[in-house]
C-alpha cells in the first residue's frame, strides 16, 4: 500500500510517493482559489506514473494521506480573516492582557470598535446586549477571552452557551463563539486571547477546504483510507481534531523535522536548514541534530507564548519580483517581497507575468535549462525573460543584461546570508563549523552562494530536497497534544495525586481520539511537560518522567534540578502552570537505503556543457544528469546538476560528492581569488 504526503507551497505543490523503498514525487502549480484542485493534480499524475486507468483505482491502493496546507499562513499573513469580535474582562480592551498599553492585533485581526469589557458581574441582559452590538456592526465570529480562566473557565462557557442560546446553529443568524480556554489553557491572558484570536481568525477558510477535500476524497474518490493534516508540533492528527492554529507555518515546520531526522542519520550534531521555495526563504538552527525551540513564537509579527522551533523568514523565493534599486548612486535591486506567485509566475512561465522575478534572473542567467523545467512538463521562455530583464533591470540600471543578472542574484544570496547571520546572533550560536542543509524549490540553487556570503565550508543537498517537506510530512507521526491548568495545585503529595489522574485522563483520552480517528492505539507512546516557574518569573517546559511524578520529593527533585539555571533565586518556591501531554503512534516511513560507494568518476553523468552569468570564470558550465550520479562519484564546479524536479548548482571552488544515501555533500575546496 502506498503513502502519500503532500505540501502546499506558495508556488508549486509537492507531493512524496512512499511504498517501502520505492519513492518518487511530483509537483504541480498551486491553486490558490481551490487548494483541493492541485491536491488532485498530484493523484491524478501519480495515477498516470504508476499506470492506474484513474485517480480512484489509485487511491484503493493507498493507505494514507498526509497533507500540509499554507491556508492559515496566507490568511494570517494577508490580514484576509472575517471580522471578528471580541468579548474580555472589563478594563482590558486596549491592551488585552499585555504589558503594552495597546496591543499590537489591535486594527490588524480585529479593529479595537470590535472589542467590547463585561464586568465580573454582567448580567445576561448585558452580554447579549455586548453580542448584538457586535453582529449588527458586521462581526461574524464572536470570542470570549477572560482574566484568569485558565484557573477557571466556568464564566467563559457560561457566556458562550448564553449567546449560543439567542443564536442557535438552526438559525441563518447563528454566529460560532470561541472561548480563549478551549484553545488555551496558558496560565498568561495574553497567550491565551491571542491563540483564540488566530484560530478564530483562521478557522473559517481551512475549515471550508479540509472538508471539501475530505468530501471529495471520500464521495467522490472512494477513498477509504487515513486521511491526516500537519500541525505546527511536527506531527500529523484528523481534521477532527486539528484547530486552525496547529496549523500555520506546519509546511516549513516539517522541513525543520525533516532535517532532524537525516541529521540524526548522517550522525550531525550542529546544521542549519535552509528551505527556499518560490515565496519565501526560512532558516532554523539544529544543536544536538534536534531543533532548537523559542518561546515566545512569531507569527507573522504576533507574539504567543508557544514553544515552537526557531524560525527565521523572509519574503524572498523564485517568483520574488525584482525592481531597480531607489539609490541612484548604487548598482542594486530590491527583491520582494512581493512574488509573481504561481499564476500569472514569472515572465518565463508565458502566463501573462509582466515583471521580471528572481526565476527570470536564473533562466537568463543559465542556471536554469529552459528545456527542461520540471523535466520539461513546464514551457519556460528564454527570450522572454531575458527581455523582462532587460527592460525593466538593465536599462534602468545601465548595464548589461549579464551583467543585471549577475547584481540580482548576487543580491538574493546576500539577503538570505544576511538573514542566516540573524539568526546565528539572536540564538547566541557559533555555527561556523555547522553544515548547510539546503532544500525546497530553489535552495540548492542558493545554497553554495549563500554559503560562500555567510563563511560556511559545507554543504549538504537531497535528492528528495525540491520536496523536503513533503520528506518532512513522510517522517511525521500521528501526535495529539493535550494540556491542562494546573493553577492552585500545590507541590504536595495530594497536588501530585491529582496530576497523575490528569496524566492518566489524557492517556485514555488520547487513545479515545485514536481510534474515532481509525487508528490501531497499539504502540503508542506518551511524553509529559510541566510547565513551571520561580515565582514571578517566565516559565519553562520541564520534561517529566512517569518515575518523578511518583511523590511530591521526586518531582520536587527534578524540577529544582531544571530550573537550576533559570531566573530565581534556588529558595523561592516553584509554582506550577500547565501540564502538556503529548500522544503519538509511529506512522510508516520511508527507508533510507544506502547503497555501496563507486569510484570518484563522474563522466558517464556528463552530458554538455552550457554558458552561465555567475559561478564560472570562465562563462560555462559542465552539464550532469543527477539521476545517473552513483556514490561516490564527484563533480567539481562550476557545474549544473539537472534532475526532473530541480537543478543543482556547484560553482567553482565547490566539489560535490554523492554520498552512500544519494544525496550530495559539497566542500568549498578554496577562497576565490
Amino acid at each position: 500500500m502506498w503513502t502519500v504526503d503532500i505540501d502546499v507551497g506558495g508556488t508549486l505543490t509537492d507531493a512524496l510517493f512512499t511504498k517501502v523503498e520505492e519513492v518518487f514525487c511530483v509537483k504541480v502549480d498551486t491553486t490558490p482559489h481551490d487548494l483541493t484542485v492541485c491536491l488532485f493534480d498530484c493523484l491524478s499524475q501519480a495515477a498516470a506514473k504508476l499506470n492506474f486507468p484513474d485517480t480512484k483505482e489509485f487511491l484503493e491502493h493507498v493507505e494514507l494521506i498526509r497533507w500540509s496546507t499554507t491556508i492559515t499562513s496566507n490568511v494570517l499573513a494577508e490580514s484576509r480573516g472575517p471580522r471578528i469580535g471580541l468579548l474580555v474582562s472589563e478594563g482590558h480592551q486596549l491592551d488585552l492582557y499585555g504589558p503594552e498599553p495597546r496591543s499590537s492585533v489591535l486594527n490588524r485581526l480585529i479593529s479595537e470598535h470590535d472589542v467590547i469589557g463585561l464586568s465580573p458581574s454582567a448580567s445576561e441582559l448585558e452580554i447579549m446586549n455586548a453580542a448584538r452590538k457586535l453582529l449588527e456592526s458586521g462581526v461574524r465570529r464572536i470570542c470570549v477571552s477572560l482574566q484568569d480562566s485558565h484557573r477557571d473557565p466556568r464564566r467563559e462557557i457560561s457566556i458562550k452557551r448564553i449567546i449560543d442560546q439567542q443564536y442557535p446553529d438552526h438559525f441563518l443568524g447563528s454566529v460560532p463563539v470561541l472561548a480563549g480556554s478551549d484553545i488555551s489553557k496558558s496560565a498568561e491572558d495574553r497567550t491565551r486571547t491571542y491563540s483564540a484570536l488566530i484560530n478564530t481568525y483562521t478557522h473559517g477558510a481551512l475549515a471550508a477546504t479540509l472538508f471539501k477535500a475530505e468530501d471529495e476524497l471520500r464521495e467522490s474518490a472512494g477513498y477509504t483510507g487515513t486521511f491526516l493534516v500537519s500541525h505546527i508540533n511536527g506531527g500529523v492528527a484528523g481534521i477532527a481534531k486539528t484547530k486552525a492554529i496547529d496549523t500555520i507555518e506546519s509546511g516549513p515546520i516539517l522541513g525543520i523535522h525533516g532535517s532532524a531526522y537525516l541529521a540524526k542519520a548522517y550522525g550531525f550534531n550542529d546544521v542549519i536548514a535552509m528551505d527556499i521555495g518560490g515565496t519565501t526563504a526560512k532558516v532554523s538552527v539544529l544543536r544536538n541534530g534536534e531543533p532548537i525551540y523559542r518561546k515566545p513564537s512569531d507569527f507573522f509579527g504576533i507574539r504567543v507564548g508557544i514553544s515552537l522551533p526557531d524560525l527565521h523568514s523572509i519574503a524572498l523565493g523564485g517568483g520574488s519580483i525584482v525592481k531597480p534599486s531607489a539609490n541612484s548612486n548604487k548598482l542594486d535591486v530590491q527583491l520582494g517581497p512581493e512574488s509573481m506567485g504561481s499564476y500569472p509566475g514569472p515572465a518565463c512561465y508565458s502566463l501573462g507575468g509582466d515583471q521580471p522575478t528572481l526565476t527570470d534572473a536564473f533562466v537568463t542567467a543559465g542556471l536554469i535549462n529552459p528545456e527542461y523545467f520540471l523535466g520539461g512538463t513546464k514551457s519556460i521562455d528564454l527570450d522572454l525573460a531575458r527581455k523582462t530583464i532587460a527592460d525593466s533591470i538593465a536599462r534602468p540600471l545601465n548595464v548589461s543584461v549579464e551583467e543585471a543578472c549577475r547584481i540580482i542574484i548576487s543580491r538574493a544570496f546576500e539577503s538570505v546570508a544576511a538573514m542566516l547571520l540573524a539568526a546565528k546572533k539572536s540564538l547566541g550560536e557559533d555555527i561556523a563549523s555547522s553544515i548547510l542543509f539546503a532544500y525546497g524549490g530553489n535552495g540548492s540553487l542558493f545554497a553554495c552562494g549563500v554559503a560562500e556570503k555567510a563563511g560556511f565550508r559545507r554543504v549538504q543537498l537531497f535528492s528528495l530536497g525540491s520536496v523536503f517537506s513533503a520528506f518532512g510530512s513522510s517522517v511525521s507521526d500521528i501526535s495529539h497534544l493535550y494540556e491542562g491548568s494546573l493553577a492552585g495545585i500545590a507541590l504536595t503529595e495530594s497536588g501530585v495525586t491529582h496530576i497523575r489522574q490528569m496524566l492518566e485522563e489524557m492517556k485514555a483520552e488520547g487513545v479515545k481520539d485514536l481510534l474515532g480517528e481509525g487508528i490501531r492505539p497499539e504502540g503508542i507512546t506518551y511524553t509529559c511537560e510541566l510547565d513551571a516557574a520561580r515565582n514571578g518569573h517566565n516559565s519553562i517546559a520541564v520534561p517529566c518522567s512517569e518515575s518523578s511524578l511518583r511523590s511530591a520529593k521526586d518531582l520536587q527533585a527534578a524540577l529544582a534540578k531544571a530550573l537550576t539555571h533559570h531566573a530565581g533565586a534556588p529558595e523561592t518556591p516553584i509554582s506550577l502552570e500547565l501540564l502538556r501531554v503529548c500522544v503519538k503512534k509511529q506512522m510508516p516511513k520511508p527507508h533510507l537505503v544506502e547503497r555501496k560507494l563507486q569510484s570518484p568518476d563522474s563522466t558517464h553523468a556528463r552530458k554538455g556543457t552550457r554558458k552561465v552569468t555567475w559561478g564560472s570564470t570562465t562563462g560555462e558550465a559542465h552539464l550532469y544528469d543527477w539521476e545517473a550520479l552513483q556514490p561516490g562519484n564527484q563533480v567539481k564546479g562550476c557545474a549544473i546538476l539537472e534532475d526532473v524536479n530541480t537543478t543543482y548548482f556547484v560553482p567553482e571552488n565547490w566539489e560535490l560528492t554523492m554520498d552512500r544515501f544519494r544525496n550530495a555533500a559539497l566542500i568549498r575546496s578554496r577562497e576565490k581569488p
